[in-house]
């Protein structure tokens, strides 16, 4: 394994997985000539754009069946779930790039990670 990062770059890295918006500033300026900044910038703000979009197809979910009773109390429940795995994972993420680690997140990589 190569040499870690120093804090303060893996500090700033570890902040695109919690606020997606900062990788943009390590896309688009001078900060992404350190590839570890640019790397984990674009992973971070795939990661928010996928976070948008699965939960504005949850709020669907959750206004369709909002008028059933059971069902909607249901999805409602596994809604908040689904919400604490969401952030236990962006935390998970955080953790990993503060450990100077370069991971790969399934899915998001492939679809919109740095090459």
């Amino acid at each position: 394994m190569g040499v870690k990062p120093a804090l303060e770059t893996r500090v700033a890295a570890a902040f695109t997985y919690l606020f997606p918006l900062i990788g943009l500033i390590y896309i688009f300026t001078r900060l992404r000539e350190n590839y570890f900044l640019r790397y984990h910038g674009c992973q971070g703000f795939a990661w928010g754009i996928f976070l948008l979009f699965f939960w504005l197809a949850l709020q669907l979910i959750l206004f369709i069946t909002g008028g059933i009773p059971l069902l909607g109390n249901l999805i409602q429940f596994l809604s908040k779930v689904i919400y604490l795995a969401v952030f236990l994972a962006a935390a998970y993420f955080f953790y990993l790039t503060l450990q100077g680690e370069k991971f790969k997140i399934p899915m998001i990589y492939d679809l919109f990670g740095s090459r």
